[in-house]
């Protein structure tokens, strides 16, 4: 470790993939303006919701009391929770929506530029081919789609070099090389987008398989894979917990099922922003690797395991794959998956990976400088066009944003059908949302949408979703906030006050779930009716009513988020103990490379 830290080529290696961050992020800093994406409100209302609960102290680990218009519904327990508190942090710290996109947008670029860079130089390619595949892989949409779209996959994605890291580990069939870091990147997957963390774990036993072909003592090596998978389940036992309860004792609206999941897949020539275009940037890299795959007669094992695995999930990712065939037989597909293009990054990755091995082994081979030097030339130069693109694409959304047009602002590229007012009141302004975003106040631009985020909310129908499901949510909770006065409350409650004209049975901007419990001006509320979306209706008595609103999980959910928060602190006192043991004694875990 004290040997990589005083490597100047290391340091040097991360001057150069700063220098490729800053760039990517440059555009928006000196414009000013927030990215405002298809799945930006989505997301905000989650990270608004934890800032306002550090900001107050008035924690809630279910009930959203300060986003998604303080409506009870329940989003963060069971999507990336802790994932969301982290951000919420990063959001209270930074006081704005500007800042918060910027430094979120650094944190992830470097740390998927730094995980690869380690990855190659894992694999023994060369410092300065290592460094500018670093730069390719964070200069790809399932990288950056984050600033354009604020797409929670990209922080998946960002995970993947740490997660090949550790494939192989498994690789090598040695329990020795099983470490603590396996269950850990899954829960970190787990508690920051359980999608990626099903891909991610799918790719991890493609490695696992091999690794359990080539053990010499299967045994200890079955024994190592068991005690990361229970520690990987106390880690996130919070968030399996949260979903038993939520999707246990609820029926819950599902996401949008798409209608064609092949209409999602890769292609190869569509150079957008969204995640569906391959770029001829990838499309040479993969050509090349597949050539230097089909004719090196040397090629070495690693690179044939990691170009053979990438080619499967690019094909998975590919709108040529029969995923509409597919999906008819299995339609979890069309609602949980939705779109295949999801299968690229782990693609990419790989496939990068062989690439760079590839030309790394020619280097080795050549006697030539100057034919080293085209071959590095090469590869520098895709890496610059690589940040170039990233560059542009970012100034094409911010021009898409705030300058294409001087209607109410889109919500996204995906979004031109629901212009003008799909997201937006008439009365609100582009320019009206472009200065509540600067502002101080981070609830002003949320509160300009008026976009239904319908996800998770109850469904009290026999349909899958109810009928103008958007509709409802405006009429019952957006629209239906004025003469209510809501007050978030310590220990997760929230405090519902308005004046009745007289006694009626009232609608309440709340929903409520199989936990959610009621008290009524001091009393216990016990029967009391829902809407479709779960909306409350309350007997209100004539004048002034107080409606106190809670979610009691069971005591078994209390019990897994102590349990879950216990077993983080452990395992981060422990990495940190052999952290500093490593340091001292200038020694590192041995490397068993796959021959």
């Amino acid at each position: 470790m004290k040997k990589a830290i005083k490597n100047q080529k290391n340091w040097w290696a991360i001057g150069v993939i700063l220098i490729a961050v800053f760039s990517l992020l440059a555009i928006q800093a000196r414009s000013g303006d927030v990215i405002v994406g298809y799945d930006t409100f989505f997301h905000f209302n989650r990270i608004y919701e934890t800032a306002m609960q550090f900001q107050t102290g008035r924690f809630s680990y279910f009930m959203a009391n300060f986003g998604y218009c303080q409506s009870g519904q329940i989003v963060n327990a069971v999507y990336g929770p802790y994932m969301a508190y982290l951000l919420g942090l990063l959001l209270f710290l930074t006081h704005s929506w500007v800042n918060f996109q910027l430094v979120s947008a650094f944190i992830l670029l470097f740390s998927a530029g730094i995980g690869a860079y380690l990855l190659f130089r894992r694999l023994k390619i060369n410092y300065y081919l290592a460094t500018a595949g670093a730069i390719l892989f964070l200069s790809q949409n399932f990288i950056t789609y984050w600033l354009t779209s604020t797409a929670f996959l990209d922080w998946g994605s960002m995970m993947l070099p740490f997660a090949v890291l550790v494939g192989l580990d498994l690789l090598s069939g040695s329990a020795k090389q099983i470490h603590v870091s396996l269950a850990l990147v899954v829960a970190i997957l787990i508690e920051m987008h359980i999608l990626s963390a099903v891909i991610t774990v799918l790719l991890l036993i493609l490695f696992f398989l091999v690794g359990v072909y080539r053990s010499q003592a299967k045994g200890a090596y079955l024994q190592k894979i068991g005690l990361n998978v229970g520690l990987t389940l106390l880690l996130t036992a919070n968030y399996f917990a949260a979903f038993f309860d939520v999707f246990g004792h609820n029926h819950l609206i599902a996401p949008f099922r798409v209608q064609s999941l092949q209409s999602g897949g890769m292609q190869l020539v569509d150079q957008t922003l969204m995640q569906g275009g391959v770029g001829f940037v990838f499309i040479i890299i993969i050509t090349a690797q597949i050539i230097f795959i089909l004719f090196n007669l040397n090629r070495s094992n690693p690179n044939v395991m990691l170009t053979t695995i990438g080619l499967f999930f690019f094909g998975l990712s590919s709108e040529y794959f029969p995923w509409d065939q597919i999906g008819k037989h299995v339609p979890i597909f069309r609602d949980f998956l939705q779109f295949p293009s999801r299968f690229y990054a782990v693609a990419a990755l790989l496939l990068l990976t062989g690439f760079l091995l590839s030309i790394n082994q020619f280097m080795q081979q050549v006697r030539f400088p100057v034919v080293k030097n085209i071959y590095l030339a090469g590869v520098g130069l895709l890496a610059l066009t690589a940040v170039l693109i990233g560059m542009g694409n970012v100034q094409h959304q911010l021009t898409n944003n705030w300058q294409a047009h001087n209607l109410a602002p889109q919500a996204g590229v995906y979004a031109q059908h629901l212009l003008p007012y799909g997201y937006y009141p008439k009365q609100v302004s582009n320019e009206g949302i472009r200065r509540d975003f600067q502002g101080p106040d981070l609830g002003a631009p949320l509160r300009d949408s008026i976009r239904a985020n319908t996800d998770y909310l109850p469904n009290h129908t026999h349909f899958r979703q109810p009928r103008d499901l958007q509709s409802q949510y405006k009429k019952q909770i957006t629209y239906n906030e004025s003469q209510f006065v809501k007050h978030p409350q310590h220990g997760g409650k929230v405090l519902i006050q308005w004046d009745s004209p007289q006694s009626r049975l009232t609608m309440i901007p709340l929903v409520a779930y199989h936990d959610t419990q009621l008290n009524l001006n001091g009393q216990p509320l016990k029967n009391y009716q829902l809407s479709q979306i779960g909306g409350i209706y309350v007997p209100a008595q004539a004048g002034k009513n107080r409606l106190l609103v809670s979610y009691q999980a069971p005591m078994y959910v209390k019990l897994a988020i102590f349990v879950s928060l216990m077993s983080w602190l452990g395992l981060a006192v422990y990495l940190i103990y052999q952290g500093f043991k490593r340091l001292i004694n200038g020694k590192t875990r041995p490397k068993i490379m796959l021959k």
